[in-house]
């Protein structure tokens, strides 16, 4: 298997590992649990240890929706995911765990309207629910930068059409595309990689909100200094600050959980991007025996990749 193949395989593995070990302490806020060194059970949901919620079931139905439809269509995404909703399709447990208010306003009004892309796009209603999904967008288009970074933004418009969660979309799949590309993690937070941000945007900037994080100010912050909430673009910037801040998998994505607060997101949105940094083989495999639904997880990338 080439570097490239482990590193697709890390994000995808990635994301649902810091799902599942995120979910039994979310909405928790931080220092009120016993940090988490490893897959629990128990949290809101009642989930079994290495289950997983939300952010990986809609990452698996995008991932079949671009199979399926051999590219990308919005329309199949969201019907896809309305079957997520009602009959728990692609589900860890048989049936929805974690649906949030944004996805839920949006497929309610899908169902009804059949609208692709979503009409809310207040900046207020900037949650991380696109974010949180995107990896199989960035495998899929793992060859081509450019139409990856449309297809997250598009993707995003499906459910969350806030410029703000849709240009955290378009950055985070340049970042991992890259990765996916041979790009090291010492490159990512370079100021040579600051540059080369900008001048890919250059025509279509980023949404000004973003200018910090691609400015890597959370490199000199401090855990109390990182918000872990629902915002897109707390959840980015804990993310990023949570593998900046560490040399591992594993300790980026128990940095990250032990947040609190949107545990499971953040640690989905960590896990792909230290799963694209330091490739399958860096995750602990007692991570990976345990994870739900893993051979699914690894097919999907096989699939994408043919």
């Amino acid at each position: 298997m080439t570097t490239k193949e482990y590193r697709l395989k890390g994000c995808m593995l990635g994301l649902a590992i810091g799902d599942a070990m995120g979910a039994p302490v979310e909405f928790m806020q931080r220092g009120t649990f016993k940090p988490v060194t490893g897959y629990r059970s128990g949290g809101k949901f009642r989930l079994n240890a290495g289950e997983w919620t939300d952010d990986t079931a809609m990452a698996l139905c995008l991932a079949q929706s671009l199979l399926d439809c051999q590219g990308f269509d919005p329309a199949d995404q969201l019907e896809k995911y309305l079957l997520w909703m009602h009959e728990g399709y692609m589900s860890c447990t048989g049936k929805m765990v974690g649906l949030g208010k944004t996805c839920m306003r949006t497929l309610i009004r899908y169902r009804r309207t059949r609208q692709h892309y979503t009409d809310i796009t207040h900046e207020k209603f900037s949650g991380n629910g696109s974010l949180m999904r995107l990896a199989p967008v960035c495998i899929y288009c793992v060859n081509d930068i450019k139409t990856a970074v449309n297809y997250a933004a598009l993707s995003s418009k499906t459910t969350h059409g806030s410029p703000i969660a849709v240009d955290a979309c378009r950055y985070f799949s340049y970042i991992l595309v890259s990765l996916f590309n041979g790009m090291e993690k010492e490159m990512l937070f370079s100021d040579a990689f600051k540059i080369n941000v900008r001048l890919f945007f250059k025509n279509e900037p980023l949404h000004p909100v973003l200018n910090h994080i691609v400015a890597g100010e959370y490199q000199n912050k401090k855990e109390d200094d990182i918000s872990s909430s629902g915002y897109v673009i707390d959840s980015l910037e804990a993310a990023l600050w949570s593998v900046y801040s560490t040399s591992t998998f594993k300790d980026a994505i128990l940095k990250a959980v032990n947040l609190g607060d949107d545990a499971d997101t953040v640690g989905a949105i960590t896990g792909q991007l230290a799963g694209a940094c330091y490739g399958m083989p860096a995750i602990p495999e007692d991570w990976i025996l345990e994870l739900g639904r893993r051979d699914d997880l690894l097919d999907v990338v096989n699939e994408l990749l043919k």
